[in-house]
């Protein structure tokens, strides 16, 4: 998959592709300084340095550190989105075979899937997810307006998504009824708050139980009214049949290359052809 960058600037098709291609290869270092120190270890001459290039050589495709640091943002957070929409994807497929399974148990499916992969995720490559999470939340602007709202539209993508899992299992009576926006944010708010909180706890010295984040994620979804049965029971399907699994990196979306998903060969399979991201 290739990255479409959110200010690409009016330029020829080639000289765009060209440009797209340097700016991929500097976001790339990006992340490699960014993971190694987070984002205060990312300076433009370090970047430079790293790529021994000059600093100016730098400059002609990003010009500030800030949108660099937004352009990392938002790479993350679009991968993020990816990986939530392939664990639905997959989930859904699976859910179609099951013949026991009715429209309301494949909806909190669908919400189980998205959470589960993003706990997944986020315990895999702490670094790069902490990069949108603390650095978005942090009450210090690290990026100017502009920037930020192009971060914060990739971010709402990805509630929008989650908040049309949970309207779906409101129109099954899975939940009672409520703002489903509302609920995607308390839930993505839960979710990453035990991602946190777990992290300093763990540094501490104690060891919480390893599944500490998925039952106060069905804590929460029974107090929205599910049944807590059928969410312990989708759970451990999800888990136990790895539908939950990340398949993709974030340097993926760098790369010239796009990495068949399970569920991209399966559309392969249907259609004889490969189904490109755009």
């Amino acid at each position: 998959m290739i990255y479409i960058f959110s200010q690409s600037g009016e330029h020829s098709a080639i000289v765009t592709l060209n440009r797209s291609r340097k700016m991929r290869e500097i976001l790339g270092v990006a992340l490699d300084l960014a993971c190694d120190g987070g984002l205060d270890n990312l300076t433009l001459h370090r970047l430079a340095g790293r790529m021994k290039r000059s600093v100016a050589a730098v400059y002609r495709y990003f010009p500030s550190r800030e949108a660099v640091i937004s352009e990392l943002q938002r790479l993350i957070a679009t991968h993020i989105n990816l990986i939530a929409n392939d664990a639905q994807a997959r989930v859904a497929t699976w859910a179609s075979k099951q013949d026991d399974l009715n429209p309301g148990d494949r909806a909190l499916a669908a919400i189980l899937a998205r959470t589960l992969a993003y706990g997944i995720y986020a315990e895999a490559t702490p670094d790069e997810l902490g990069m949108v999470t603390r650095y978005l939340s942090t009450p210090d602007k690290m990026l100017p307006e502009r920037d930020a709202t192009h971060v914060f539209e990739i971010v709402s993508d990805s509630l929008d998504d989650l908040t049309a899992a949970i309207a779906h299992a409101q129109t099954h009576k899975m939940l009672t009824p409520a703002d489903p926006h509302d609920r995607a944010v308390m839930l993505w708010a839960a979710l990453q708050g035990s991602i946190d909180v777990l992290r300093v706890v763990q540094r501490g010295g104690r060891s919480p139980h390893t599944n500490l984040t998925r039952h106060m994620i069905e804590t929460l979804m029974v107090g929205w009214g599910a049944d807590h049965a059928t969410l312990t029971h989708l759970t451990k399907t999800i888990i136990d049949h790895d539908l939950a699994r990340v398949e993709r990196t974030t340097r993926d979306l760098l790369s010239d290359e796009d990495p068949l998903t399970d569920t991209d060969h399966e559309n392969t399979a249907r259609t004889g052809t490969e189904e490109k991201t755009p």
